[in-house]
């Protein structure tokens, strides 16, 4: 019999304004990642948009407001601190107003062009370059 991976599942954001990509800085490891988090208990039949509202908010601040796309961008990742499998999906999205305000989860935020975040440490073992070379050819179309 085979075995099945099992994954935890992140709702990530790939927002864009003035055509540059939002990254964060996680605080603990210092990778560079999107905004988003994971689906809690009690969130399991909620609409993806508002589970994702609600990482927005508890990372950005309640003021910074996005405007969710429909493209969508899936990649798989191990995470570092613990070796847990994470299946990422990521939804475009427009800025919509507000200044970011970044929680004790990030250190710091770059809005990004198309190729300056090569330059910053993606997370290893995780797809990240895959999968933003991916968001940027989406955005594009």
């Amino acid at each position: 019999m085979r075995t099945i991976q099992t994954f935890e599942v992140s709702l990530k954001a790939a927002i864009f304004r003035d055509g540059r990509l939002l990254l964060l800085q996680e605080a603990d490891t210092g990778y560079w990642e999107l905004p988003g988090g994971r689906i809690d208990v009690g969130e399991e039949w909620l609409a993806h948009d508002a589970v994702l509202a609600r990482e927005i908010g508890e990372e950005l601040g309640p003021a910074f407001r996005v405007h969710l796309r429909s493209e969508i961008v899936t990649w798989a990742r191990q995470r570092p601190t613990d070796g847990v499998f994470q299946f990422l999906a990521v939804r475009l999205a427009d800025f919509a107003g507000g200044e970011p305000r970044l929680s004790a989860e990030h250190q710091a935020l770059r809005w990004t062009e198309p190729d300056d975040w090569a330059a910053l440490t993606l997370p290893e073992r995780s797809g990240y370059a895959d999968g933003l070379h991916r968001i940027w050819a989406a955005h594009k179309h």
